[in-house]
């Protein structure tokens, strides 16, 4: 027979957690077709890869390109810093948030020239939103409109739901009742804890018990010590993950390669306080005069946790030269204000977000290490050289492979490669990706072990990384000797399908 495509001569690394071996991979339309010797065989395409690694396409499970204030698949959907990381399929719609309706923002997507595969998680913030629930505690004529909400999003193709920055009026108790419709479904729970910092231990006892109540697989998303009061508790957060594996519960995590987190300015303030304002009309009623007090309290405390306001760098979404690049302790000191002043202002100022360089290395490694976390971005959708952007944003999966793979050692080129591809695909119910078999759809990327690495800085982040010559999606190459092609191949994926 003739093949669409043969990869020849290169190290297949499977992604089972196989040792390589040197084969050709051909392709037949949109699926793998042989691994093995095809010496003999015909091809109307080929692409030589001795001396490089054939794996299966990295899987970015907790991804933002659904988040349109960012810019969104649905504005920029042929962007290539994830493709040029080897990442052929996104999953979105995390942290709570996501588009709706569903199933008519998939259709949508799928008109467009994305260039890796694109699925959703359904947002229990959106969620709650669209029940008309509002900032209280949810009635159980609420939660019955949510898991009806839930189950359609389910019918629409939801991998899932995801929760995050969810205030005390929504319980535990409430999570884990829409849950039970995603696991009906098949769906996971993916969570940005109500804290990643010193109530870190509760919060994933808390997430524990949603799995346990609803019947959820649990995904905690970005796992991190977030903070002075959470640095020395990594080792009791691994060992809590533990035992509720022990115990049957399908619980994982995942996590990026970097010590800086990122996000909008306003979380110097308490939720509460944050939430009151928006109840009494706005934000500048933070400046209220019996809030006031509460508010540079709330900022002092934050600073203590992020060890001190000179770890904090502005990063506002659109041009501000007078903060950019700046840290709260320079920006407070060139205005003549007091620190939480300036953070007050810059919320109020909006579209200011910021790096939190809050994380020790130390934990990182532990947490990247562990046999139940994985590898993701908790990035977005980046045109090279326009805005703001975290370097995740172009190397998160080179760094997982380059830096702590073959730099630091701390993984071989068959377990990162698991971490990046058939664990996430596997706990998201891609089934037919994330290893390379026979019949599988053929999602690949084609790397140089020895030189795949990412470039990108928090000082110069707009790089896109280096070592990755090949990324096949759906049996076409997207990426060719370091080039897109000018046709995009991803496809809108929908749980079961």
């Amino acid at each position: 027979m003739t093949f669409d495509l043969i990869i020849r001569g290169g190290t297949v690394v499977d992604g089972t957690g196989a040792a390589g071996f040197v084969a050709d991979v051909g392709i037949v339309g949109d699926r793998i077709h042989a691994i093995g010797d095809l010496s003999s065989a015909d091809a109307r395409d080929e692409i030589d890869a001795a001396g490089l690694i054939v794996a299966p396409g990295f899987v970015d499970v907790h991804n933002h390109a659904s988040n349109e204030m960012e810019g969104g698949i649905l504005n920029i959907p042929d962007v290539e810093n994830q493709i040029r990381q080897g990442v052929t399929t996104l999953i979105s719609g995390n942290c709570g948030g996501s588009p709706w309706p569903l199933g008519a923002h998939l259709d949508a997507v799928s008109e467009l020239p994305i260039r890796q595969n694109y699925g959703l998680l359904v947002g229990m913030g959106r969620i709650r939103m669209e029940a008309g629930v509002g900032a209280k505690a949810a009635t159980g004529e609420d939660i019955a409109t949510m898991q009806s909400l839930a189950a359609l999003a389910m019918d629409e193709g939801a991998f899932g739901m995801s929760t995050g920055y969810f205030p005390a009026f929504v319980t535990t108790e409430e999570i884990a009742a829409v849950a039970r419709p995603i696991a009906e479904g098949g769906g996971v729970y993916a969570t940005h804890m109500r804290s990643e910092a010193a109530g870190l231990l509760d919060s994933i006892a808390e997430t524990i018990r949603i799995c346990e109540a609803s019947g959820c697989p649990g995904q905690i998303s970005h796992i991190k010590c977030w903070g002075t009061r959470a640095w020395d508790k990594a080792d009791q957060a691994l060992a809590m993950i533990d035992e509720a594996r022990a115990r049957g519960i399908d619980l994982t995590a995942d996590r990026y390669p970097y010590r800086a987190s990122f996000s909008g300015v306003a979380n110097v303030i308490p939720s509460a306080l944050r939430i009151e304002a928006g109840e009494r009309g706005g934000m500048e009623h933070l400046r209220d005069a019996d809030l006031i007090d509460d508010v540079r309290a709330g900022i002092g405390d934050y600073m203590i946790e992020i060890d001190g306001p000179e770890n904090l760098v502005f990063a506002p979404l659109e041009p501000m030269p007078d903060i950019d690049g700046k840290t709260l302790a320079q920006v407070a000191q060139e205005r003549g204000e007091e620190v939480w002043e300036t953070a007050l202002e810059m919320t109020l100022r909006g579209k200011v977000s910021s790096i939190y360089f809050v994380m020790l290395e130390e934990n990182i490694r532990k947490f990247m290490q562990h046999p139940a976390v994985f590898a993701a971005s908790d990035g977005h959708l980046r045109v090279l050289g326009k805005g703001v952007s975290h370097p995740r944003n172009y190397g998160t999966f080179p760094r997982w492979v380059g830096h702590y793979g073959r730099d630091e050692g701390f993984f071989t080129v068959e377990e990162v490669v698991r971490k990046c591809a058939s664990m996430p695909a596997d706990k998201f119910g891609l089934h037919n990706r994330g290893t390379l078999e026979a019949r599988k759809i053929a999602d690949i990327v084609i790397f140089d072990w020895d030189t795949i690495i990412d470039t990108a800085t928090f000082e110069d982040p707009h790089h896109y990384p280096e070592g990755i010559p090949h990324v096949i999606v759906a049996g076409k190459p997207g990426l060719r000797d370091g080039e897109v092609s000018a046709e995009s191949y991803g496809r809108v994926l929908r749980l079961n399908d």
